[in-house]
């Protein structure tokens, strides 16, 4: 049975729209340099000579560092040979479960940081597109972070009639010489349905030559960190503390596919797939504007492309684990062999899309363990005759040349040499992939298929797990600005602001799927900490009860994290002097630092600091998996002049600096950072010293001493204030004034501050 493949000729019918068919063969295939099609002379499983390396036949791929490579891949099917290569895939951590752990955490990610904006008022969403978020990459592929940055205050119309009152409306429009998946936008009044016809702001709009008023694709540039390197739409910078590459775009949302990609929904109403339900997201699912224009565009400043990307993750997300295996096959192969000879000729995005076409004429019920070289071989077709064609269709944008002013002719043909001797030669060229030792991993499996014994599968799933739990952290775990503004000491209005974070969380969470809800609870959990904190210092201050809802926030707020949450509640009801209630919070501190697996980060520089001791070990895929790691991480605590009410009597005044020793060049003298732990050592102490047990609140001091002296710790400084101000009531004042100049030290070194920044009791007495 033949299946087709529907592809852009590059003759000049072309561009009417003529629309060549491409055949494919079910079985496997020969391709001859002047074919218009692809046939196979016959079925079944491959002869050996197929698969077999003749080194003068294969200019392209060489024979590595494995003996006999020839004699072993002669004993194996095309079948045989599939699945093996698939179990190599699936030892390396294409599996659906670990596929399926890299996709939800991204996804959580994406909602975590949606939140965050949204509760600040920005109206932002957050998306992560490519392998990442796809599951399609490797610990050896090392792929990077594509992130867009939707703004949502514009709406973005596709016919005046769906103009709204109220809002910025941007209406699409195409010119006859605009090029295909590219578009300008024409403002509209807010107040009435017409389009804007004067010129207000140069920054923003510019008047065309067709005297229609266009926004220029600079305003939304403008929202760029221009010292970043610029490539199109996006921006891209090596984040070294997440060690990984970082791709930015901001892009504005319409609800609506391109008109271009219509074509794209009448051409698969009758294929294999996508199916119905998956078309229907597809369809909904609208697009990106992004601010970058063709480059052969002579309207560069006006011109905007139209991006599919949502829609493609849908249908990422729609592929079995073969089909994922697939594509993780094609990318390996790319980038060892294309690559070697032309760097970023074939690029990763190309894959995906023969991956998309294949499928779509062949269903998804052909990638099997059995089939994957046979599938590999189909996908590898496409992109050859796309190159002998000179033309590569996007593939929800058939007009839109993926190729144009990238590849030339002779280029052209001369990658398509090194892609057919892929396919002519499939096993020998996995056998060079050396991305997660693939090759290697292969070739010991055909010496010695019997025998080979695989690395434990916990392995690679404690990795993986450790992997995303550091993800996780680095990119999902915002904080909550506490103080909007730093020199504004109205409690009352941090109050207010506070509540209306909490309002809004009520609202996304009511509004969201299932990982904007689960974002939003956890995001609750910290507003709820800082909030409880703030009334219970205005209530202290003011000799008022504290109230139910406030005591309902504190207790909300021990969720936040691992115990960060719990020494606040256990400080305001030492204030409060329920004694036994805060022992009974402290034993829950000490009972996670005993029986969990807990690790720290910072927030309090706008940075997420992060440097494990250990990593979760084995437990980080089932933290991952239970959706339980915000419970393990502990976050530092960041005290401001507001919350003093809220603290026992004379336990900060070592850490906060008075006021008349302030200047006006110190701007965050209000704020004291500190580590959890040594804080947790210092409550500890105080409230054995409140129930007048020394022993133990000695024992409580030794450990703040082993804390400070030994722990790999973020505020180091601060945490040496706290053990001087201990020693100093254990009377140990000499020991105290050392420590505390060593605490003035480094907070000079690092930060910069005179050491009176810090106000120390015992400096009168010494």
């Amino acid at each position: 049975m033949e299946q087709i493949l529907y592809l852009r000729s590059s003759s000049p019918l072309a561009s009417l729209g003529i629309i060549n068919k491409l055949a494919i063969d079910e079985g496997i295939h020969d391709i001859e340099d002047n074919a218009d099609t692809v046939t196979n002379p016959q079925n079944g499983p491959v002869a050996a000579d197929h698969i077999v390396n003749k080194q003068v036949q294969v200019n392209n791929i060489e024979l590595g560092q494995f003996p006999y490579t020839d004699e072993y891949l002669r004993k194996f099917s095309d079948a045989e040979l599939s699945i093996l290569v698939s179990k190599v895939l699936t030892e390396i951590g294409i599996t659906e479960e670990l596929v399926e752990a890299r996709r939800n955490t991204w996804l959580e990610i994406e909602s975590m940081t949606t939140v965050h904006w949204r509760v600040q008022d920005e109206n932002l969403t957050w998306y992560h597109f490519g392998s990442q978020t796809e599951g399609t990459t490797t610990f050896g592929l090392d792929s990077d972070v594509d992130m867009l940055v939707s703004q949502n205050d514009n709406r973005i119309i596709l016919d005046i009639h769906e103009w709204k009152q109220g809002f910025d409306n941007l209406l699409v429009h195409k010119q006859e010489n605009t090029s295909p998946g590219y578009c300008k936008l024409l403002p509209m009044s807010s107040e009435e349905p017409i389009l804007m016809t004067d010129v207000d702001d140069d920054e923003m709009h510019e008047l065309g030559k067709d005297g229609q008023v266009y926004l220029k694709c600079e305003f939304l540039q403008d929202r760029v960190d221009t010292t970043e390197e610029i490539h199109g739409p996006a921006w891209n910078r090596f984040n070294s503390k997440r060690g990984i590459d970082e791709d930015f775009v901001n892009a504005y949302y319409c609800s609506h596919l391109p008109k271009e990609a219509m074509a794209w929904i009448d051409r698969t109403k009758d294929k294999p797939w996508p199916k119905d339900p998956v078309r229907k997201r597809v369809i909904e699912s609208g697009c990106f504007i992004a601010a970058v224009g063709h480059k052969q565009s002579t309207d560069l400043r006006t011109e905007f492309r139209m991006s599919t990307t949502l829609g493609e993750r849908i249908l990422m997300f729609d592929m079995n684990i073969s089909q994922i295996q697939c594509l993780v096959l094609m990318k390996m192969l790319m980038k060892t062999i294309v690559s070697k000879h032309y760097k970023d000729a074939i690029k990763s995005f190309y894959c995906k899309t023969a991956l998309f076409f294949v499928t779509e004429q062949c269903g998804k019920d052909m990638f099997r363990e059995d089939s994957i070289l046979e599938c590999l071989r189909k996908c590898l077709q496409w992109i050859y005759k796309c190159l002998k064609n000179g033309y590569n269709p996007h593939y929800m944008i058939n007009s839109l040349d993926m190729f144009e002013g990238r590849l030339d002719a002779t280029l052209r043909e001369k990658v398509g040499e090194v892609i057919k001797d892929i396919i002519d030669n499939p096993g020998l060229a996995i056998l060079n992939v050396q991305f997660d030792e693939l090759g290697k991993k292969l070739y010991n499996r055909i010496k010695d298929s019997e025998n080979y014994i695989s690395e434990p599968k916990e392995l690679i799933r404690s990795k993986i797990g450790n992997f995303l739990s550091r993800t996780y952290v680095l990119w999902g775990l915002w904080d909550v600005y506490l103080h909007d503004d730093p020199w504004n000491f109205d409690r009352v209005h941090e109050i207010k602001l506070n509540k209306e974070k909490l309002s809004r969380c009520e609202i996304l969470y009511k509004q969201g799927d299932i990982f904007m809800q689960t974002a939003t609870k956890r995001y609750r959990y910290l507003v709820q900490a800082n909030l409880g904190m703030l009334m219970a210092a205005e209530s202290i201050k003011n000799d008022r009860k504290l109230s139910d809802f406030v005591l309902q926030a504190l207790k909300e707020g021990t969720f936040a994290d691992a115990v960060s949450g719990r020494l606040k509640y256990a400080t305001v009801l030492v204030s409060l002097n329920d004694i036994t209630g805060a022992c009974g919070i402290l034993k829950e501190v000490e009972k996670a630092y005993s029986d969990l697996a807990l690790e720290s980060m910072c927030t309090c520089t706008g940075d997420v600091e992060y440097v494990p001791k250990t990593g979760f070990g084995d437990e980080a895929w089932v933290l991952i998996n239970t959706g339980s790691l915000h419970a393990h991480i502990c976050k530092c605590l960041l005290f401001v002049e507001t919350l003093k009410p809220s603290f026992p009597c004379g336990w900060l005044d070592a850490v906060f600096r008075p006021i008349d020793q302030r200047s006006d060049m110190d701007d965050q003298m209000e704020y004291v950072s500190l580590d959890p732990k040594p804080y947790y050592h210092f409550v500890e102490m105080m409230l054995h010293k409140e129930l007048n047990n020394q022993s133990k609140a000695l024992t409580a001091l030794q450990k703040l001493e082993k804390c400070v002296s030994e722990e790999q710790l973020f505020h180091k400084d601060t945490a040496m204030v706290l053990l001087s101000h201990a020693l100093e009531m254990n009377e140990q004042l000499e020991q105290a004034k050392i420590i505390y100049d060593d605490a003035c030290f480094i907070r000079k070194r690092n930060i910069g501050y005179r050491s009176s920044h810090v106000r120390f009791n015992v400096l009168k007495q010494l």
